[in-house]
């Protein structure tokens, strides 16, 4: 039986472990170089025990550790150092003091990285997700030989070294919060196009991004080609869909997304110079405190629009006859309007940066609102429909039957602990690793992975040679 998880993660003792939790990484900053001062040969001794045996084969019991430890340590010399004619560096023997431990086949397993942490290796061979040589084996003291190739089920190294799944609570609340971020963007997106691109670049710029095209030249007059043609359709279906309904529709997003006060040059951006006057003569024939200009954001503005225009029996019939004379003296010049800013958007194919496309915010839509949290407890999260650019499907559950955050996503504070060691040869796309010799020391350098310095390990050393003496 292995020796109780207690403590393992505290903070306030500060031993480092094997394991990939980022309370052990915190503790490994932390961590200063043991001091000997005012110690007495034992106390060092007892001490250096303590912090080598926390981060080497912790699960074992103390018993357990003295019954395979051998004092026989395994080295390389270099026996042609003295014919170079120069300094050689020390062999740090002393590191090789738990290297038994590295022929277990739990402790290859996390050194492998296809677990977490040696406990986590420990359950995954108890509950036969691994094998060796072919054969499902569930002893993690087996010790393996050279030659030895073991392997793990895909979906638990995903899961060992993935972000953790959340509960569907926690990606209900992700998400909502996600939906009403997004539904703001878009609304300010419609309603100022260019300040919302421009502080798009300003943010790329600023995480060091590059706005080039493409550094091939080829590639680069291809992706223009493919941004003009897609101006010229995109020119086509806008003009096809303008109708005098769709700018009063435009005007209404515009009202709804500006906090400031309404001047004829809030409506500049998207209608032009040559028409902003007009825009804002439907505005003020509307009056701010008009129902079109007052609607919910969850209400279906086209519908109202089209019943205001088309209404034989409006309340107000003189604000229905000078917006629908208004719209119709727009509606001819704006079409001009449309194919003027689509012409001066195309891009010469000696660019090397794509222009501000004022049409770019046209294609956001608003994302629907959730259920209610009542309705997902009866009906469960089938009920859900998440639909964003960045995310398909809730929040780290995009397929809900994996036991880890989906898409795959790497664990938090991974690259620190991705160390692999130089006796085994390991494959992540096959989960499989070859276990090629035991470790060795060699001048300058160990095998065996270890946060602790020598002189540590050097009093561990005496004090189980000694064994407790």
């Amino acid at each position: 039986m292995p020796r109780k998880a207690v403590l393992l993660k505290s903070l306030t003792r500060g031993r480092l472990r094997a394991s990939m939790n980022k309370y052990n990484l915190f503790n490994l900053y932390k961590k200063q170089r043991p001091g000997f001062n005012g110690q007495s040969l034992y106390q060092q001794k007892w001490n250096s025990k303590a912090e080598t045996r926390a981060y080497h084969g912790e699960h074992l019991r103390e018993s357990k550790w003295q019954h395979i430890f051998s004092p026989k340590l395994q080295g390389v010399a270099q026996l042609d150092a003295s014919l170079q004619g120069g300094n050689t560096d020390e062999t740090p023997m002393m590191l090789q003091t738990f290297a038994v431990l590295e022929k277990r086949l739990d402790v290859a397993l996390f050194r492998a990285m296809f677990a977490s942490s040696v406990r986590q290796s420990r359950q995954y061979i108890i509950h036969k997700y691994v094998s060796v040589n072919g054969v499902v084996m569930r002893h993690p003291n087996y010790e393996l030989k050279p030659g030895d190739v073991f392997s793990v089920r895909p979906d638990k190294v995903l899961e060992a070294l993935g972000k953790a799944k959340p509960d569907l609570k926690t990606s209900y609340k992700v998400d909502q919060i996600q939906i009403s971020r997004w539904n703001k963007f878009v609304k300010e997106s419609k309603a100022s196009p260019l300040e919302v691109w421009q502080r798009q670049q300003a943010k790329k710029q600023s995480r060091g991004e590059s706005n080039l095209i493409a550094t091939d030249d080829k590639e680069r007059v291809k992706k223009i080609r493919e941004f003009n043609n897609k101006l010229q359709a995109r020119r086509q279906l806008k003009q096809q869909s303008t109708t005098r309904q769709s700018i009063l529709v435009d005007v209404i997003d515009i009202v709804r997304g500006t906090k400031k006060e309404i001047t004829p040059e809030v409506f500049e951006s998207k209608f032009g110079s040559g028409l902003k006057e007009k825009v804002f003569q439907i505005y003020q024939t509307l009056g701010e405190k008009h129902n079109l200009l007052n609607l919910p954001e969850d209400e279906n503005t086209l519908e109202h629009v089209t019943k205001f225009i088309t209404d034989k029996e409006p309340i107000d019939q003189f604000k229905q006859k000078r917006t629908k004379q208004l719209l119709s003296e727009i509606n001819t010049k704006y079409l001009e309007h449309i194919r003027e800013q689509f012409e001066q958007s195309k891009v010469s194919e000696d660019a090397k940066e794509l222009p501000y496309d004022p049409s770019w915010a046209d294609s956001l839509r608003r994302h629907k609102n959730l259920s209610s949290w009542e309705e997902v407890e009866e009906h469960g999260e089938k009920c859900l429909k998440v639909n964003f650019p960045w995310q398909k499907g809730l929040f780290g559950r995009q397929d809900s039957t994996r036991a880890y955050f989906t898409p795959w996503t790497p664990r938090p504070f991974l690259a620190p602990f991705a160390v692999l060691p130089q006796h085994l040869e390991i494959s992540f796309e096959a989960c499989h690793a070859v276990y090629l010799r035991d470790p060795v020391s060699r001048p300058g350098e160990s095998e065996v992975i270890t946060p602790l310095p020598v002189d540590v390990h050097k009093r561990a050393y005496m004090w189980y040679q000694r064994k407790g003496q």
